[in-house]
C-alpha cells in the first residue's frame, strides 16, 4: 500500500530531472501534433497545464490544477484549463478517474501501463493498483462472450486503511 503519492509514475526514471525533461519533450510533441492536426497552438498556457498534471504526486481536479498554474501565470483562466483538459483527452494524454463524490479528477495516462483505482469514500484518496488475475478474468469473460472491448475503467469504492482505523 502507497504512503504519501497518490500517481506511481511510470517511466519511473521520469522523476529524475534529465529524464523528465526528455519525457516532457516527448509528450509535449505528442500534444503539439495534436493541437497542429486541430489548427491550434501549443501555448505557454497549455504547456503549464500538461506540465503540472506531469509533476503531481496525485490526480486533481480541474479546480486543483487551476490553482497551481494560477500561482505561475495569474493570466490563466479556469476556460482555459477546461479546455486545455479536454484537448489532453481527445489526444489520450489524459484520463479522467471518478471521485466518491462524483467529481472528475484527472491523471496522466502517457507512458503508463494500464491500471485501476481504488478510491476511499472518506477521505477521498485514490490508491493505484494492477491485478494481472483480475485483468485474466476479464480477458476471459470477454471472450466468453465474444464482445470486442475498446477500453474499461475499474474503480473500486471504498474505505482505505487509514480511515477503517479511524472507526
Amino acid at each position: 500500500m502507497q504512503t504519501g503519492a497518490e500517481v506511481i509514475l511510470f517511466p519511473k526514471h521520469a522523476r529524475q530531472p534529465q529524464q523528465f525533461k526528455q519525457w516532457l519533450a516527448s509528450i509535449l510533441r505528442t500534444f503539439q501534433e495534436h493541437l497542429s492536426r486541430q489548427g491550434l497552438n501549443l501555448t505557454r498556457q497549455r504547456e503549464e497545464i500538461l506540465r503540472c498534471l506531469m509533476s503531481a504526486d496525485k490526480h486533481l481536479g480541474t479546480e486543483a490544477i487551476y490553482d497551481i498554474v494560477k500561482k505561475k501565470d495569474p493570466t490563466i483562466g479556469r476556460a482555459t484549463v477546461f479546455r486545455t483538459m479536454k484537448l489532453l483527452q481527445e489526444c489520450g494524454l489524459v484520463a479522467e478517474v471518478s471521485t466518491a463524490n462524483g467529481r472528475t479528477k484527472f491523471e496522466l495516462k502517457a507512458d503508463r501501463p494500464h491500471h485501476d483505482h481504488m478510491i476511499c469514500v472518506e477521505c477521498g484518496r485514490i490508491t493505484e493498483f494492477q491485478s494481472r488475475m483480475m485483468e485474466r478474468f476479464q480477458d476471459e469473460a470477454i471472450r466468453r462472450q465474444g464482445f470486442v472491448a475498446l477500453w474499461h475503467r475499474h474503480e473500486i469504492f471504498g474505505r482505505c486503511r487509514a480511515c477503517m482505523k479511524k472507526r
